[in-house]
């Protein structure tokens, strides 16, 4: 019995495109709470239910991704799709609902200056749009693990500056300036796309998402600096007051 199972796992195992990726999105959550341990952990008492509501979901994407490429390295395709299902048409768009309520919260009481919140928030709407964008070309592209694969890969790099930026002044040098951490958080999520599309490179064929996903991401966090000069998002963002 173990000498014919055995050649089916070690081929099902090399044919996963990324064989250690649990641990890439393990590393994604510690970095959430590291990021977040002083703003949210220390003081979670204290929280808006809104906020704890936000952080289940987001953590709990992240987590999905950690048992999502487990299961298909382990050949269970069945409870890897039913998930997938799950996390796309309910956890997806929950995070979309309570992402607004969040921005809208920023908007209605913050002490944040107005040109740094129009700053972060425009960064979060555009996640917003862009993360059920890259979730949709998953399941499009369900058939072609290449494509598949990757967009989701994307959907955590989307997620994580928020965290990054907060992680970042753990370290003196990066004090001084919290709009500059910022670039410097969406700037290093560019970096990692561009890793990634070396790796491609080396595999011999540089695919779709991760250049759909660098070009996105480096136009919005350009992007976002130069939202509080805009009419049309000063318009926005007092119609989400207003709700």
């Amino acid at each position: 019995m173990a000498t014919t199972t055995f050649p089916h796992i070690v081929k099902q195992r090399d044919a996963v495109l990324y064989p250690h990726a649990h641990w890439y999105f393990l590393l994604a959550i510690a970095t959430t709470w590291l990021g977040f341990a002083q703003s949210y952990f220390v003081v979670i008492r204290t929280q808006p239910l809104l906020h704890h509501i936000h952080g289940a979901l987001m953590g709990g994407w992240i987590a999905l991704l950690i048992v999502q490429p487990i299961l298909y390295q382990r050949g269970k395709m069945r409870l890897h799709r039913t998930l997938g299902r799950w996390g796309a048409f309910a956890l997806v768009p929950a995070i979309m609902v309570v992402g607004f309520l969040m921005m809208r919260s920023a908007l209605i009481a913050t002490a944040i200056p107005p040109f740094l919140i129009d700053h972060l928030l425009f960064l979060d709407f555009t996640a917003l749009l862009l993360l059920p964008t890259y979730v949709g070309l998953a399941i499009y592209y369900g058939r072609n693990i290449d494509l598949h694969a990757r967009y989701i890969v994307s959907t955590v790099l989307l997620l994580l500056p928020p965290a990054i930026v907060r992680a970042m002044p753990i370290l003196p040098i990066f004090r001084k300036s919290f709009h500059a951490d910022i670039n410097m958080g969406v700037g290093l999520m560019s970096l990692i796309l561009v890793v990634l599309l070396i790796d491609d490179a080396r595999r011999g064929k540089v695919r779709a998402p991760y250049m759909v996903a660098l070009v996105a991401n480096t136009a919005v966090g350009v992007a976002a600096n130069y939202a509080k000069d805009w009419a049309w998002w000063h318009a926005l963002t007092a119609w989400m007051v207003r709700l």
